[in-house]
């Protein structure tokens, strides 16, 4: 079994690559404050008490929209790659949010999260549901089909 470690996953663009993120995990805080003409802009920084279970179900999220499994990069706008790690049943903790995103662009991240969630607790019950239709069979089988 591998060792759990506390650790922050973090989202970052990069001024070339429009609508393309990249999913960097580390065991220190990121500092999100920008280098003077960096190409690279920390866009959110989340911790985790699991950084390796996070990066993994976010890519669970986000895997249709992978370019490049070794480097993380992803095709989708940041928005949606925050509320897919804001989504994670995790525990978990915002640590850092781009000031620079807009009204409208955190009002989407809030959107898209609970759609997400949504989502999730949808699929969850439909499998709950056929679990118990399941169990139900079973026991119909058992007590009116099995004796004679």
């Amino acid at each position: 079994l591998g060792c759990v470690q506390t650790g922050y996953l973090a989202i970052e663009t990069h001024r070339d690559r429009p609508g393309i993120v990249r999913l960097v995990l580390s065991t220190e805080a990121p500092d999100p404050a920008p280098a003077a003409h960096a190409d690279r802009r920390l866009r959110y920084v989340a911790r985790f008490n699991d950084r390796e279970a996070a990066l993994m179900h976010t890519h669970e999220i986000l895997r249709r929209r992978l370019i490049d499994l070794d480097t993380h990069l992803y095709r989708v706008p940041p928005e949606r790659a925050i509320a897919a790690v804001e989504s994670l049943d995790l525990k978990h903790r915002r640590i850092y949010l781009d000031s620079e995103f807009s009204d409208e662009s955190r009002s989407a991240i809030a959107s898209l999260t609970e759609r997400l969630r949504s989502r999730r607790r949808a699929w969850a019950t439909l499998f709950q549901t056929l679990g118990y239709i399941g169990i139900g069979i079973l026991l119909f089988n058992m007590f009116f089909l099995s004796f004679p």
